[in-house]
């Protein structure tokens, strides 16, 4: 199978599978002109705030299944890439739950995408930093960590350690690196290696907890970045509407953790970083407005009762969800071009020549899933039964609806998560 035939084929099975895949998002396009620049400006706002200690605000877009949300980040992520950012892009899940910085951490982490890099994670990002040993923003980091800084003495050790160790002992190099992914470093190691590289009492390392640890890393990465030589780290957060299915106080303050991610609260700015959400059109209606939550009418008092910060960081959360950009319907343009792209992609791949086929009935607010799949599904059938008769529906086309019913495999963490507690790094 030749090159050619082969990307057309994985690019017309992740379509039918409902899998954006980069080769997909770069044949078909999003249609989405106006957030694709609304981002690239967010780009350099985000290069060009960092250099005075502020973060760009983020923003939150919305639509139905199969709208194209997941395809749209798909294409920020791309695009982040060339212009040499960092980039994570984070599924909301039962493994990765948008309320605990430890678990979004690792996630985050492990995820990473370097622009040039095969390997993913902190490692190809912490690597650029012995090549640049003399830069002037590696210079001005180390400068500010072992100055002024607002984080723990932990990252000014755990830097030093990097970039006066790491080129000589790769283990070490390793276990800072995975540091700043979230495991566990523990005071002592970090004394002993500064020790061995003659800088002992340097550092008072104070005690913290995990969960501030987290956090503190989570503002510490797109410094980082950029001391490596990036531009800063894109966080791009898909499916947050799972967040409906969590218990009371998870959805509060996942509220409250996604404001800090926009850059909506207040003195917790992340300078380097921008963060992109991404959520069904309903969950407003469904779950701040109405059903059988309505957070906007008492989730603020309700965790005020708690923690005040958080309940003022939930408020702006659940404001910027409201705010959140409602995709553009396909238009007649972008649906006939994107007809007249897949059909050569479906023959190109199967080695046949694909005839016209019906087209799902146009509402106006058909999601362009919809198209898809009803027009591969259709060449599928006429390739494998060629006499099959247009009109003749051997499949029906379901559309998922959103469930927003308190979860229990997601909640069962609850008792877990106290008032950021979570243990003590030493």
């Amino acid at each position: 199978m030749s090159g050619e035939r082969l990307l057309a084929r994985r690019v017309v099975e992740a379509l039918r599978a409902g899998v954006p895949s980069g080769a997909a998002v770069e044949s078909l396009g999003t249609g989405q002109i106006d957030l694709e620049a609304r981002f690239r400006a967010a780009l350099t706002d985000t290069d060009r705030l960092a250099d005075r200690d502020e973060q760009t605000p983020g923003f939150m877009v919305r639509g139905g299944f199969g709208a194209g949300k997941s395809h749209l980040l798909t294409t920020f992520e791309h695009l982040a890439l060339k212009e040499n950012f960092a980039v994570s892009r984070v599924v909301i899940s039962k493994e990765t739950p948008l309320q605990d910085p430890v678990k979004f951490l690792a996630s985050a982490a492990e995820i990473m995408r370097s622009p040039g890099e095969v390997d993913r994670g902190i490692e190809p990002v912490a690597r650029r930093l012995l090549l640049r040993r003399d830069a002037p923003e590696l210079l001005a980091l180390e400068q500010r960590l072992e100055s002024t800084s607002d984080l723990n003495a932990r990252f000014a050790a755990t830097l030093f350690i990097y970039t006066r160790g790491g080129a000589s002992d790769s283990e070490l190099a390793d276990r800072v690196a995975r540091f700043w992914s979230g495991d566990v470093l523990g005071p002592a190691d970090i004394r002993r290696a500064v020790r061995e590289l003659e800088r002992a009492g340097a550092y008072t390392l104070e005690p913290i907890k995990k969960r501030d640890l987290a956090l503190e890393t989570l503002a510490f990465l797109p410094r980082l970045c950029r001391a490596a030589g990036l531009r800063g780290w894109v966080i791009l957060l898909d499916e947050v509407e799972l967040i409906g299915r969590y218990s009371r106080l998870q959805r509060g303050r996942s509220y409250a953790e996604l404001a800090r991610w926009l850059g909506a609260a207040g003195s917790e700015a992340r300078p380097g970083l921008l963060a992109i959400g991404a959520i069904t059109d309903d969950f407003d209606e469904e779950v701040l407005r109405g059903g059988s939550k309505a957070d906007l009418d008492d989730m603020a008092v309700y965790l005020a009762a708690r923690d005040e910060a958080t309940a003022a960081a939930a408020q702006e959360g659940m404001r910027l969800i409201r705010q959140a950009v409602l995709l553009a319907p396909p238009q007649d343009a972008l649906l006939q071009r994107t007809y007249s792209r897949l059909r050569s992609l479906h023959g190109l791949a199967y080695d046949w020549s694909p005839p016209d086929v019906t087209w799902p009935e146009a509402l106006g607010t058909t999601p362009m899933r919809k198209y898809v799949r009803a027009w591969i599904n259709a060449w599928d059938v006429r390739r494998l039964y060629p006499g099959f008769v247009e009109g003749e529906r051997p499949y029906e086309m379901i559309e998922p609806v959103s469930d927003y019913r308190e979860d229990a495999d997601l909640t069962a963490s609850d008792a877990d998560q106290g008032d950021g507690a979570r243990g003590d790094d030493g």
